[in-house]
């Protein structure tokens, strides 16, 4: 039976742009400086003391691969029970995880509520909830799916974090965690009692681990597309801020006006790809923007050495960075069907886990090589890291080639897939 392309989907649709809203991009982007070193919001190493610039590369890589491991766990209870019973589990992890992360005075207690419950609140809310747009639209799918889903990620990274802000200016970092932990109740509460699937009607699989989804011909370029977007994506993501503080000399609040135009370019750059995705083919276009993003890091971001450069780069990226993040339902729904969408998703969300926790720390790890090793200072220091970010979206976007192949069976190049 085909999707209505509307109807109740587009309530699907608002519950999961408010649902992403929630749950993405909410503190990390400032434990490095608020947090832990700079004045005017604490006082230097009172918070986290210890902490250095990897702990919070990794606290930030490790929320999102925890979410990418629960996969399985989410499948499984969905198989055996519904939906919905992961998400209200995902409620409960998420919430407990900012009262308690609230609480933390040590680095470790961070890692376990920021990093690891709250990975795991962010994994049994959005896994499951990704695959219903899909589930409701057919030729509106990456309109439904890409755009509206995925801005609400956007949208949540520029006004929480901004308010995030405010609060830990006026009231402190604990604060700050337990107002955001009520925010999250009370918009998740609702969204979750309105969610429906369409999962018997289309007879889909939610099969918690299928080992051969690894090799299928078509989705293997699929989940290794997602494996080198994130490598480049987490990258540029947590590492555009610093760059602009530690490397240009730049004020803490010009680093955060950064953040909120690249989330600003997300939503404004996700629903113009869901609508080309639709008209000129998901995979196509997925490809190209992939490539983009790329060229944007060789580019504009190697050179951008003034605010103006580099807030034009936040508009590029926050326009076709995160593209992976709504277009990898559509992309993968056009490789295996609705039927074994969940199953395929779940293999996809394992296989990010890694470069969703590594690669920011790579980030640390080749800046400190280039500081110590290059004897390279200031902007010049990040060269590699911005380099190795521009190499994962171009390699990423080559290999999505692989499955517009094997999805029309040649290499004709402006055919719509």
């Amino acid at each position: 039976m085909e999707p209505p392309d509307g109807g109740y989907g587009w309530v699907i649709v608002a519950c999961s742009f408010m649902l992403n809203n929630t749950t993405f991009g909410i503190f990390l982007s400032f434990y490095r400086k608020n947090a832990c070193m700079s004045p005017p919001f604490f006082d230097s190493l009172t918070i986290f003391p210890g902490a250095t610039d990897t702990d919070f590369a990794f606290i930030g890589g490790l929320s999102v691969s925890t979410a990418m491991i629960c996969a399985p766990f989410v499948n499984y209870l969905s198989k055996r029970f519904n939906f919905k019973v992961p998400l209200v589990i995902g409620l409960l992890f998420l919430v407990t995880s900012q009262v308690f992360a609230g609480l933390s005075t040590r680095i470790w207690e961070l890692f376990l509520t920021q990093g690891i419950m709250f990975g795991m609140g962010l994994g049994f809310l959005w896994i499951p909830a990704l695959p219903l747009t899909n589930q409701w639209f057919s030729k509106k799918r990456a309109l439904a799916g890409v755009s509206y889903f995925a801005i609400g990620s956007g949208a949540g990274a520029l006004t929480l974090s901004l308010t995030t802000q405010v609060i830990i200016q006026r009231l402190g970092l604990k604060w700050a965690f337990f107002i955001n932990a009520l925010i999250s109740l009370a918009i998740l509460v609702p969204v979750i009692f309105l969610l429906k699937s369409r999962v018997r009607i289309i007879q889909a699989k939610f099969e918690p681990i299928q080992y051969q989804m690894l090799l299928h011909p078509g989705f293997l370029y699929v989940w290794l597309w997602g494996f080198f977007i994130n490598l480049g994506y987490i990258l540029a993501l947590y590492t555009l801020a610093t760059y602009s503080t530690s490397g240009l000399g730049f004020t803490q609040a010009q680093g955060s006006s950064l953040q909120a135009i690249l989330a600003a370019g997300q939503m404004v750059g996700r629903p113009i790809a869901g609508t080309v995705m639709d008209r000129f083919g998901r995979i196509n276009v997925a490809a190209i923007v992939t490539f983009i993003s790329g060229l944007s890091c060789l580019v504009i971001w190697m050179f951008s050495r003034t605010y103006g450069l580099l807030a034009f780069f936040a508009v590029v990226q926050g326009m076709f960075g995160g593209i992976f993040w709504g277009a990898s339902g559509p992309v993968t729904t056009e490789i295996v069907g609705l039927t074994d969408l969940g199953s395929a998703l779940s293999i996809l969300w394992l296989t990010v886990a890694i470069p969703c926790t590594f690669a920011e720390p790579i980030a640390v790890w080749l800046l400190h090589y280039s500081q110590n090793h290059l004897h390279r200072s200031g902007a010049d220091a990040f060269l590699s890291s911005i380099g190795f970010a521009g190499a994962s979206f171009i390699v990423a976007s080559l290999v999505l080639l692989g499955a517009k192949r094997w999805k029309q069976k040649n290499w004709k190049v402006f055919v719509k897939t």
